[in-house]
């Protein structure tokens, strides 16, 4: 068995440790800007396809496998018709 870390080792683990989490908590907040921002050019883009005719709600529903609803409430902040 080890002998214990003294106070200052644990201390310098502790400040590494605490860096880890850092780096670790920023890596998942880009992540989750990624993601928010391709949802909303997707959205956006689908809108884009709704509002100029080429598409009707039930193609996204296909194409997407969201519900109607779903489509709908993501779409609407972004549709001109």
């Amino acid at each position: 068995m080890s002998a214990r870390p003294d106070k200052e080792t644990r201390a310098a683990a502790k400040d590494r440790i605490t860096e880890l989490k850092k780096v670790r908590d920023q890596a998942h907040e880009d992540a989750e800007k990624a993601k928010a921002a391709a949802d909303e050019a997707m959205w956006k883009s689908i809108a884009a396809e709704l509002d100029a005719g080429n598409a009707l709600q039930l193609d996204v529903v296909d194409a997407t496998g969201f519900s109607r609803d779903h489509v709908l409430r993501r779409t609407k902040p972004y549709r001109q018709n």
